[in-house]
């Protein structure tokens, strides 16, 4: 979801973020004159890590090649899974709207006119688990005053500080932006995909902030206007310097930037973070269905239980290489779907493997309309067998004579694409504060990686066994009508 825009609800694999971090106790900041630690095998650029008094960490990540540019982020380690009110779900992505409407220095909209005099491409996006804020502009605009054509400006420094530190609107504004959400929530739900992630979600997770999606429960979006004291508890618990780090990459001299940062943010106070409950999920497979007001291909979706992340484990590193094992054209699963058999006319991966929390694993597939008209269930129930047996094959991927071939060319790709994504300064922030916000450690995009380069086969076949199973199994259809009668036959599946 980028600003005003929930976006697709499809996570790739590098937005599905947050973290839940204690208050730092008070300490003396030290500047670091030179990185955390020699430059990194895969990661190629230098890390400046400073931790003010406050807990506020701040990662520094020159990269002179991108000529005079600069990405100043601010990841908040909150998201969809912070909100654990009854009744008041939504709240994370609602502050992704509001934020840009920040009155600075007391003037209506002066917050995102300042930045726009600054000529600043300036974006966010909510996920479960990370709010993401990613300001994009000249590196001579970070300090300021700035010399403008309509006049001199503060720098985005200042800029930033100031409405995370004292978001300042009114109750108009804020009601204005609640009723936009709504509007988005419609636009969203009209497509069906979204729609049964909206429902089967809270029946994966009915005892755990996972169990609505990121916009909200409907019923909370439509009541969002009336949530002013609401969402102003959850922005004073997490817009904290404990639960926010400021990762800045680009053309720019880190013993430049340290004292004016330190300066604008020092005053900030830390408070403690809530703690979200415990995730327990049914251990037995549950089917949900979504009867489609218009005639549409049928869906299906298979979902699994899958671990909370925590990076450089095996299990992680696994996760991390599910969707070229599974859903990429050379995946056998998909081979045999889209075109052995051409039973499906799509087949993805819908969510990310990132989350704080244990999560879930979502496969996907749109179906042939006139096959359904001619077979109905036994047609749904075929394809669920070829997903099921597919996915859950995975437990014997070691006794593939080529598995560890083919493992060893997804580790080479999976690696390359981490490369080739840094090809901006937002990609190279995002991509660390994704993975950062786990452990704190600035170096552990090497980390990761490198658990990457060490998965064995075996690996594989332990993932597979311990979570791709019947009891951690959820399935959702969705058409035109009911659900008929199943009356197909039952098959054998993977055990």
């Amino acid at each position: 979801m980028k600003h005003l825009s929930l976006g697709a609800a499809v996570c790739l694999l590098l937005l599905a973020l947050s973290a839940s971090a204690q208050v730092v106790p008070q300490r003396r900041s030290v500047l670091a004159h030179k990185p955390a630690k020699p430059p990194a095998k895969f990661f190629p650029y230098p890390i400046y890590e400073r931790t003010l008094g406050n807990g506020l960490r701040i990662l520094i990540v020159p990269t002179p090649e991108f000529k005079n540019m600069v990405s100043y982020t601010t990841p908040v380690f909150a998201g969809s899974r912070n909100e654990t009110e009854k009744g008041k779900t939504g709240l994370a992505h609602l502050f992704e709207h509001i934020m840009f409407r920040h009155e600075y220095n007391g003037v209506a909209g002066g917050y995102q006119d300042m930045m726009d005099r600054l000529g600043c491409y300036n974006n966010a996006f909510t996920s479960y688990d990370i709010t993401f804020y990613h300001p994009f502009t000249f590196a001579q605009n970070l300090v300021g005053p700035v010399q403008t054509p309509q006049g001199p400006a503060p720098g985005v420094i200042e800029l930033e500080a100031s409405r995370f530190k004292d978001l300042k609107l009114d109750q108009k504004t804020f009601q204005v932006e609640a009723g936009a959400v709504l509007g988005e929530y419609r636009r969203i739900y009209s497509f069906p995909a979204q729609k049964m992630i909206e429902q089967m979600s809270p029946v994966a997770f009915p005892n755990h902030p996972y169990g609505h999606t990121i916009i909200g429960y409907l019923d909370d979006v439509e009541k969002m206007p009336q949530a002013w004291d609401a969402a102003w508890q959850f922005f004073r618990n997490y817009y904290t310097p404990n639960d926010v780090a400021l990762i800045v990459v680009g053309d720019v001299n880190p013993h430049h930037l340290f004292p004016a940062i330190e300066k604008a943010y020092a005053d900030w106070k830390p408070v403690p973070t809530p703690k979200i409950p415990t995730p327990h999920e049914p251990r037995d497979e549950k089917p949900v269905h979504v009867d489609w007001e218009a005639e549409v291909a049928p869906r299906l979706m298979v979902a699994y239980h899958t671990p909370a992340f925590h990076p450089g484990t095996p299990e992680s590193a696994v996760a991390l290489v599910l969707d070229e094992l599974l859903t990429s054209r050379s995946a056998p699963l998909y081979q045999k779907l889209r075109y052995q058999k051409q039973s499906v006319t799509s087949f993805a991966t819908y969510t990310s493997p990132v989350s704080t929390d244990p999560h879930w694993m979502l496969l996907g597939a749109e179906l042939s309309l006139e096959r359904f008209q001619k077979d109905g269930a036994k047609y749904v129930d075929e394809v669920r067998y070829d997903i099921v047996n597919g996915t859950e094959a995975l437990k014997n991927f070691s006794k593939d004579p080529n598995a560890a071939r083919t493992l060893e060319v997804i580790k080479s790709k999976v690696k390359n694409d981490f490369l080739a994504q840094w090809d901006t300064t937002d990609s190279i922030a995002e991509t660390l504060a994704t993975f950062y916000r786990f452990n704190r450690d600035p170096h552990v995009l090497d980390t990761l990686l490198q658990s990457v380069e060490e998965l064995q086969p075996a690996d594989i076949d332990d993932y597979a066994a311990k979570y791709f199973n019947r009891e951690g199994r959820l399935v959702g259809t969705l058409w035109h009508g009911p659900q008929p009668p199943d009356t197909a036959p039952k098959k054998t599946e993977v055990r």
